[in-house]
């Protein structure tokens, strides 16, 4: 009896999410240009020198004479003090360091790529600095050609003054200049990190607590605080000045990453798990991208726009273009254990996408579905894109195959969630037990209702942490719902 009644449950979605802004790439910030709209992160890293790296999320929308996204000592008088990291008025990324003995071009040093950066996509920036002279500079993970800027200082160290650092902004006693365009995911080390290893995290999360990581900014805190935590064990937390907007991130940032850098695609295939044990692989992947990141958001997303029933986890295709947009194929094999699909819904199993995080609609991607081997595919891709394992219409009845009988669908309401203790459940049918199962199918309670209510309070106190579901079959009907054990 227990296997036939398993074999036919529907599992409907209960929204169950973390804080909003700290999904995928949670929040960016947004800057005007204006050099009175910046980020003050203090008086800090007056002892920094080489090593040092820097990276981060950046979407520029215009170019301007400077174009600053981070500096230390900005100062209005005086002299060249610090580091600053900007764009020249035509894309180029500049490093350099000022010898705090005066405010000409002689009194700074460093490189600037021969490459411009692109406007309006986000693309990822490090900066990898040794030396004055050993300067490496980086764009989506790919190494780009550099020469000397035309600062002709002698300078070998970075000298430091007692006023702040920024970010969004540099100031000097020749002018001030604001970034044009959005910041997200900055991050500085008093390490030398390698190249594979600014490919390995670009599209991942960081603990804060990663050896040399001096300022980690991810600017998810809050959609309207003027405050900047810093994640780091640094903790230069920084204050917006004047106005910095906050926008939901569009930056391919996730939990987990797999990732390819080559000249030859052959034969490559990126597979990527899930804890509810569904896989997305990408393959046939054409016009020879610089890499292909695949990532993994952990959650639930931040908007449920378009979306029925759902996994509480998500993917993302980042691309490295080379010149030509890269193209490819994905295929998603989805598992019984995700806590969505079963045999009742498994028909309208779908994939729905969206652009990227700052996008909060989903749309069907009108992948083909093989209920024979349990996977959904799409070929010739040729955007980036999120995608998510979705149920369409979950409400409407379906035809069960193992019993043969026209079932009638019931979403159950529980209530709180996630829950500690006591759980109520409403909408029940009173003359059917309720069988609780762990996201294994394993059956861990089973409660007989003998009274006639339509609603009854559970003690759970005993179940560990997790994600359960609860059913009730039988008159052909399907009750079915979930919920989240915290304690």
């Amino acid at each position: 009896m227990r296997t036939i009644l398993f074999a036919v449950l529907v599992f409907t979605y209960v929204g169950i999410r973390a804080q909003s802004n700290f999904i995928g790439s949670g929040i960016s910030l947004e800057f005007d240009g204006n050099a009175d709209n910046y980020c003050d992160l203090g008086d800090n890293y007056n002892s920094l020198n080489f090593p040092v790296t820097f990276e981060s999320w950046v979407y520029q929308t215009a170019y301007s004479l400077f174009t600053p996204v981070f500096a230390t000592d900005s100062y209005t008088s005086g002299n060249y003090y610090g580091l600053y990291i900007r764009f020249d008025p035509a894309g180029k990324l500049i490093f350099e360091i000022g010898s705090g003995t005066g405010a000409g071009g002689s009194h700074r040093r460093g490189k600037i790529t021969s490459s411009t950066a692109p406007l309006n996509e986000w693309i990822h920036i490090a900066i990898i600095a040794t030396s004055i002279t050993d300067i490496k500079f980086y764009f989506n993970g790919v190494l780009q050609p550099s020469v000397n800027t035309d600062g002709t200082s002698g300078v070998t160290s970075m000298v430091h003054n007692s006023n702040p650092v920024n970010l969004g902004r540099y100031a000097t006693v020749h002018r001030a200049d604001g970034f044009i365009g959005q910041i997200d995911e900055s991050r500085l080390w008093n390490i030398s990190k390698t190249e594979i290893e600014i490919r390995q995290n670009m599209c991942k999360k960081l603990t804060g607590m990663e050896l040399g990581l001096i300022g980690y900014w991810k600017s998810d805190e809050s959609y309207t605080s003027t405050t900047l935590d810093d994640y780091s064990v640094t903790n230069a937390d920084g204050v917006e000045i004047g106005t910095v907007n906050k926008l939901t991130s569009g930056a391919p940032i996730g939990d987990a990453s797999v990732l390819i850098y080559t000249t030859d695609y052959t034969a490559v295939t990126l597979t990527l798990n899930s804890p509810g044990g569904d896989k997305l692989k990408v393959n046939k992947i054409v016009n020879t991208p610089h890499g292909v990141q695949v990532y993994r958001v952990n959650e639930d997303p931040y908007s449920e726009t378009g979306l029925n029933v759902h996994t509480n986890y998500y993917y993302g295709v980042f691309t490295a273009d080379n010149a030509v947009a890269a193209k490819y194929n994905i295929s998603y094999s989805y598992s019984f254990s995700n806590g969505v699909v079963n045999v009742v819904n498994e028909p309208d199993a779908s994939i729905f996408k969206r652009a990227d995080g700052s996008i909060s609609a989903w749309s069907n991607l009108s992948a083909l579905l093989n209920t024979t081997t349990d996977v959904l595919t799409k070929k010739n891709i040729n955007t980036r894109n999120e995608y998510i394992f979705n149920i369409v219409a979950p409400n409407e009845s379906k035809q069960s195959a193992t019993i043969g009988l026209e079932n009638e669908i019931y979403q159950l309401k529980i209530y709180p969630n996630p829950v500690a203790d006591k759980l109520i459940i409403e909408n029940i049918n009173p003359l059917l037990p309720l069988m609780i199962t762990d996201v294994n199918g394993k059956v861990v309670m089973e409660i007989i209702n003998e009274s006639e209510d339509l609603a009854v309070d559970i003690d759970i106190s005993a179940l560990e942490s997790g994600i359960y579901f609860i059913c009730q079959q039988g008159n052909h009907q399907i009750r079915s719902g979930k919920f989240v054990v915290q304690k």
